[in-house]
């Protein structure tokens, strides 16, 4: 097995395991070219589905409350986490058109069996979860200014595409769930004060964000 590194200094947004994972999945998955704006759960009627995004940008989302978790660029992997019986239920959809490869759950567990892959999959499931709990989920209690910040930031490192598509405000409320008022306030504000510049909503350049509000 490869041991991708990253170069110092940088933190990469996606797994630098996926490449070689769909290089050992792809010859066993059915390959769907999906257009921009497709959902795909990960489980499907109490199956576990995993997904090979090969070309193409996804937004991943909670089914619980439908909030926004992250967006992924190719190369991909979801649903390894679904290779137990313990399945995650989310699902994820399109920002552009995509590649991907389906495959079930239980033909990836034993693909890896016949092939020796745990190790593989061992290793990008732990950067998975390591990006999810130091990127994604918040640290204490942050105000409702300081998400709007961290997630300002983020839509800056979106996709072009993507950030194209999406106003400020509703990239921050899915992420979030703060109310439109609240958000559309700090919005107004900080573009009001040049630290942003956005048109129609849609943010174009950042600044410099104050820390404090």
């Amino acid at each position: 097995m490869s041991s991708p590194t990253t170069p110092p200094g940088s933190v990469p947004r996606g797994s630098p395991w996926s490449q070689e994972l769909i290089n050992h999945l792809q010859p066993h998955a059915t390959i769907y070219d999906a257009q921009r704006g497709e959902r795909f759960d990960l489980c499907v009627k109490g199956q576990g589905i995993c997904y090979l995004i090969i070309e193409g940008s996804v937004a991943i989302y909670r089914r619980s409350n439908n909030m926004l978790l992250s967006t992924a660029t190719s190369p991909a992997v979801f649903g390894l986490a679904n290779l137990t019986d313990i399945y995650f239920d989310d699902y994820f959809k399109t920002i552009k058109p995509c590649k991907i490869g389906i495959i079930p759950a239980d033909k990836v567990n034993a693909i890896c069996q016949q092939q020796d892959l745990w190790g593989l999959v061992s290793s990008h499931l732990m950067f998975v979860y390591n990006r999810l709990y130091h990127h994604i989920m918040p640290e204490g209690t942050p105000t409702a200014y300081e998400l709007i910040r961290k997630h300002l930031l983020e839509l800056m490192n979106e996709d072009e595409s993507f950030r194209e598509k999406i106003t400020a405000e509703r990239y921050i409320r899915d992420k979030t769930q703060l109310s439109r008022s609240g958000v559309m306030r700090i919005l107004a504000d900080l573009k009001a004060g040049g630290y942003v510049e956005m048109e129609e909503g849609r943010l174009i350049k950042i600044n410099k964000l104050p820390t404090k509000y």
